[in-house]
């Protein structure tokens, strides 16, 4: 259901702006590398647990970086024509992202769960 929701609100906010389409893919492409990069870089800190809290904040300077460019960049070149229809479609898009992402960790996480099974009933685990 909420897979829906999210293409739903996606599919209205592309025809609404649709006047403004050079803002909203913008926004939209800005979102997209912005969260998957800091994302990425979140996710390594489950491999290397001693470190999280060095890549959590590096994930949160780098998207914060990516962003800040990108808008300075973007409106430096006067390549968008309304800028609310930018921050709409930068905020909706940070939001899908974010969402698919927890959701395909997460869909990850329960995969590799259920691939474990018990040894000769001893309350241990071995992976399989």
């Amino acid at each position: 259901m909420k897979k829906v929701t999210f293409t739903l609100i996606a599919i209205m906010m592309a025809v609404l702006f649709t006047e403004h389409v050079h803002s909203f893919v913008i926004g939209f492409s800005l979102a997209m590398i912005a969260v998957t990069i800091g994302y990425y870089i979140a996710y390594q800190a489950i491999l290397k647990p001693q470190y999280t809290m060095s890549f959590l904040v590096l994930a949160v300077v780098s998207k914060l970086s990516i962003t800040v460019v990108g808008i300075i960049g973007v409106f430096s070149s006067n390549i968008i024509h309304s800028p609310i229809t930018f921050l709409v479609a930068y905020v909706l898009f940070s939001v899908l992202m974010t969402y698919f992402a927890s959701t395909y960790r997460s869909l990850q996480r329960d995969k590799k769960e259920n691939k474990q099974q018990e040894f000769l009933h001893t309350g241990l685990y071995k992976a399989v």
